[in-house]
């Protein structure tokens, strides 16, 4: 409960770091700390992902409606050696008629929408993160796509 409490109580943006800085949990100049138990796992992003999906239905959709929502995202990245950079048309920046590109990841953000007590509008709790890429750059380097 200590972590929803600090996500709503976290001041600018709500990232899993900004989080956990707030409850000490990792050195407050330092995010790589957390990261780095990303970048280097050993473990089954899907197993840990149904893990806490099974936690938060459990705990905050008692009626038994699961909301999931799916967004991307473009984050830009510009140097030569980036993994995975490619030019993704930027949504935000784009209109109909003078689309926009960015060099850099795009990341496919799937997510459970829970209500939490005292909050007007609902949370999105992020489960699965996926860089992504284009099934050309896959099958190059013989990856599922």
């Amino acid at each position: 409960m200590y972590y929803f409490t600090a996500a709503i109580l976290v001041t600018g943006d709500r990232t899993v770091s900004a989080v956990l800085r707030l409850l000490s949990l990792i050195e407050p100049l330092n995010p790589s700390t957390y990261h780095r138990v990303f970048s280097h796992r050993r473990w089954c992003a899907n197993r840990f992902a149904k893990i806490i999906a099974g936690f938060v239905i459990d705990r905050f959709c008692p009626e038994g409606v699961i909301r999931i929502v799916g967004d991307e995202t473009v984050d830009g990245h510009r140097g030569e050696k980036v993994y995975g950079k490619a030019r993704h048309r930027d949504a935000v920046r784009s209109t109909h008629s003078h689309p926009v590109y960015r060099y850099g990841h795009k990341w496919v953000v799937l997510a459970i929408l829970i209500r939490l007590p005292g909050v007007g509008r609902p949370m999105a709790l992020p489960l699965l993160v996926a860089l992504y890429r284009d099934q050309r750059a896959n099958a190059a380097e013989g990856r599922r796509h």
